[in-house]
């Protein structure tokens, strides 16, 4: 499975990403190591959209390969409270992530707040085949379109 992660340029060297080590998400409580990531480009740039109040510039896309035959930790809709797409997120959406690390599982498939049909995927840094099974296959620039900008 490839999957897609984008990242401030000043951090294009850093493997593994450590941002949900310094800041929480909606889906993570500080210091719980994860990747953010999605199946394609495009979901993962409505991601970065979502949470940016500017259009981000120097972004670099982390290409990253999981084996298809992961064992996948998976939130449903059905599992989720009613306002779960809203900010600031609801505290009970980061009992999804404890349970998915204290399982050990090594990716959990979370519905995105972009396309609740689509999916987003995080992966576990801190699971013990890490290394062995999650590889950075490349890294290159990624532009945003200058249409995209936010209209104050």
């Amino acid at each position: 499975m490839i999957l897609y992660h984008l990242e401030k340029w000043k951090y294009k060297d850093a493997w593994p990403p450590e941002g949900t080590l310094h800041a929480e998400g909606r889906w993570n409580k500080t210091g719980q190591w994860v990747i953010y990531t999605s199946p394609n480009i495009a979901l993962a740039k409505l991601e970065i959209l979502a949470n940016e109040n500017n259009l981000p510039i120097k972004r670099v896309c982390l290409v990253i390969e999981v084996p298809d035959k992961t064992n996948i930790y998976k939130v449903e809709l059905k599992d989720l409270p009613d306002n779960w797409m809203l900010m600031p997120y609801p505290a009970e959406l980061t009992y999804h992530t404890v349970q998915f690390l204290n399982k050990g599982y090594l990716l959990m498939r979370v519905p995105s707040a972009q396309s609740k049909r689509e999916f987003n995927y995080l992966i576990n840094v801190r699971h013990p085949d890490f290394y062995k099974q999650v590889k950075l296959k490349d890294v290159f620039e990624e532009a945003f379109d200058k249409r995209l900008r936010k209209v104050p």
